[in-house]
């Protein structure tokens, strides 16, 4: 009787570990960020802040003939930056790239968007401010 206690005992155990298994993802979606950097059409070198994050940066294998992605040195303690290069955007459309960067534990899904017209406010047609300008 004991035997059959235990063996009920243990298949109620193995299916509430089943149960609680992590199947969505929940760990990778919690340490995993979205950033958004728009420039405008003209050919520049920027460095960009990761938000949020510390340390050195791995640059994903993404690539694009247009922009690079390069990943800065940085301690432990120091904010992570990357160098985004762009080409000159003269097709007069918006392009538009999706670049994975780990920092640590934590993914950074930064989206590089090239040609808009008014890169403090993206969703705005028109603008009176000056376009961003590159690093010097």
């Amino acid at each position: 009787m004991n035997k059959v206690k235990i063996l009920a005992l243990s298949a109620i155990i193995a299916l509430v570990l089943t149960a609680c298994a992590n199947e969505d993802n929940t760990y990778e979606r919690l340490h995993t960020y979205d950033q958004t950097e728009s420039f405008s059409s003209v050919a520049g070198k920027y460095t960009v802040d990761l938000k949020f994050m510390k340390g050195q940066p791995v640059i994903g294998e993404e690539t694009a003939d247009w922009v690079t992605v390069t990943a800065l040195p940085s301690s432990g303690e120091e904010q992570a930056k990357v160098e985004i290069t762009v080409k000159e955007n003269a097709t007069g459309a918006e392009r538009t790239m999706l670049q994975t960067i780990t920092v640590g534990d934590y993914t950074v899904k930064l989206t590089i968007i090239q040609g808009i017209t008014n890169v403090n406010n993206p969703n705005e047609d028109e603008t009176d401010q000056p376009a961003y300008s590159p690093d010097k």
